[in-house]
């Protein structure tokens, strides 16, 4: 029996993350169905860092008068990793595929090496101190997004606009910000369409002394935050006062690029992606909640990595 385990990047486009492959499997079956879960539970087991809790038949297709393929679901604790082939000649088992989602792939896969193409996490002792996130999987590098396209930046004009429900409302100068204490931590990117980009050193300022200087009114619940293109996106008080999220200046100890939100931008690590507005000009404190860009279009209100807030819920 040969197998391995590979993604193939035209697979990436289709939400295909890993393929897992047995050919010359030669194991004759008495009761094909109950033999093949067996099968895959161990196969899984050796191969993928995964423990399968659950195998669904659902369905077997001729093919000619000699093959057939019979098709499976794969479950974890979490609930649904992959769907898997399993084609037999006659009652000999031939070969084996199990595709995994690329949004399970993160949790499924601990292996480092890319030459093949196999997903890549960060070393364990390298990881953000939150572990791999539900539904992402690791990449190399950020994927670069610009949907309201790239603006023209003149740090001699541009400022840090704090304003609304404050007592205090602030315009600061990127001369101002530099000024201010800062820290820095390594954490995971998560972006919500499910790529990851791990262990990422990232150097600001706390949010948290920013909400204590403008000091918001009682009654604020929101944080809406507008970059210099126009982005817009909303963040709960509480996640955006909280004690790791960052206005950031420096990524992996270098200045943020043009692309990566120079001259600052925000980061609130259990967040997905989509709420760290970069080129940040305006935060503004508010009572209600108010739609930002993605979610007008049906992002999450708030946005937890790690509880999958990738969407609201949507009542018909």
């Amino acid at each position: 029996m040969r197998c391995s385990v590979k993604t193939p990047p035209s697979l990436l486009v289709k939400g295909i993350g890993m393929v897992l492959e047995c050919l010359d499997v030669g194991i004759n079956l008495a009761n094909p169905i109950d033999d093949i879960k067996a099968f895959l539970i161990d196969l899984i087991d050796d191969y993928v860092n995964v423990s399968v809790v659950k195998v669904e038949f659902t369905e077997n297709e001729p093919i000619g008068t000699n093959y057939v393929i019979f098709k499976y679901h794969l479950f974890d604790e979490y609930g649904f990793i992959s769907s898997c082939r399993a084609v037999l000649r006659k009652k000999v088992l031939e070969e084996v595929l199990c595709t995994f989602d690329a949004g399970k792939v993160a949790r499924v896969w601990r292996g480092t090496t890319s030459e093949a193409g196999e997903p890549k996490l960060p070393p364990a002792d390298k990881r953000s101190s939150s572990g791999p996130a539900p539904g992402q999987y690791y990449i190399d590098h950020f994927i670069i997004y610009r949907v309201l396209g790239t603006p023209k930046i003149d740090l001699n004009s541009w400022k840090l606009r704090v304003v609304g429900m404050v007592r205090n409302a602030l315009e600061l100068t990127y001369s101002d910000i530099e000024k201010l204490p800062k820290v820095s931590l390594i954490r995971d990117f998560h972006c919500v369409t499910g790529w990851s980009v791990g262990s990422v050193k990232w150097e600001g300022v706390k949010l948290k002394l920013i909400v204590d200087e403008a000091a918001p009114y009682e009654g604020v619940k929101w944080v809406f935050i507008v970059g210099l293109d126009g982005y817009s996106s909303v963040i709960p008080l509480e996640d955006f006062a909280s004690e790791e999220a960052l206005l950031v200046l420096k990524m992996n100890d270098r200045p943020l690029t043009i692309e990566q939100g120079f001259p600052a931008r925000i980061f609130v690590p259990h967040l997905y992606g989509w709420k760290s507005v970069k080129w940040v000009s305006r935060i503004e404190f508010i009572d209600r909640y108010v739609d930002g860009y993605w979610e007008a279009l049906g992002y999450h209100e708030r946005g937890n990595v790690f509880l999958e807030e990738r969407f609201k819920k949507i009542l018909l």
